[in-house]
């Protein structure tokens, strides 16, 4: 997977979509080869969009595009590595969307299986990712029932338990797509985040009914910056 500074990942990632676009999906190795490279592309660019605060509306899409391509490419054992670790690389980014990140956990570990079937051998990085896709499930459970005091919160900051809900999951691109224009001449840097927590509560409170609480708000005396 290509990470050199100098290639525009998205001018890319449209190359790659117009190479499949229309192209059957057979067992050539041409075939498996341009599909796999939209697949590094959804990657490579999700993670410049996170890496540069802007555009991170636009991941869910990306992962839900790789989902689609890599149930195609997982019936070829020789892609089995490539495929996790483009999963796992999606997964470890999708913020905001327990929903979708549990889809990439559960493709994830079915790989991992498929691959330790291959080797003989159990792999210890499956027992991580059941035991992710079980909270997962537990909190996404539970935020369906609307039983947010029993979230389960993990690290040293707190987030608003309504992020784990599937009202919460269906409008925040969307959300995040406005918050992004409103914020588009707001310098990345120092203090950024009170900007863009601000505007965020703003938008999903007006726009969509949503009472957001952040970080800031959920965790009082923590100095941020």
């Amino acid at each position: 997977m290509e990470t050199e500074n100098n290639i525009v990942y998205r001018d890319e990632l449209d190359k790659a979509r117009k190479a499949v676009d229309g192209l059957a999906r057979d067992g050539m190795s041409t075939t498996i080869d341009a599909y796999w490279e939209v697949c590094c592309g959804d990657v490579l660019v999700a993670e410049e969009n996170m890496r540069n605060q802007r555009r991170t509306w636009e991941n869910a899409s990306l992962a839900k595009e790789l989902l689609d391509i890599a149930a195609y490419l997982e019936g070829y054992d020789h892609m089995l590595d490539n495929l996790h670790t483009a999963i796992s690389r999606m997964a470890d980014i999708t913020y905001e969307h327990p929903g979708l990140k549990l889809r990439l956990l559960e493709f994830d570990l079915g790989v991992l299986q498929r691959i330790e079937a291959r080797i003989g051998h159990d792999l210890d990085l499956c027992e991580h990712i059941m035991f992710e896709i079980s909270f997962y499930r537990r909190n996404i459970e539970r935020a369906d029932k609307g039983d947010f005091g029993n979230i389960e919160q993990r690290g040293h900051l707190k987030h608003d338990p309504i992020e784990w809900s599937a009202e919460y999951e269906s409008i925040i691109d969307e959300a995040e797509r406005k918050i992004d224009s409103l914020l588009d001449d707001h310098p990345r840097g120092m203090g950024f985040c009170f900007a863009y927590w601000s505007t965020k509560a703003r938008v999903l409170h007006e726009d969509y009914g949503i009472v957001w609480r952040s970080p800031a708000i959920m965790n009082p005396g923590v100095i941020f910056d």
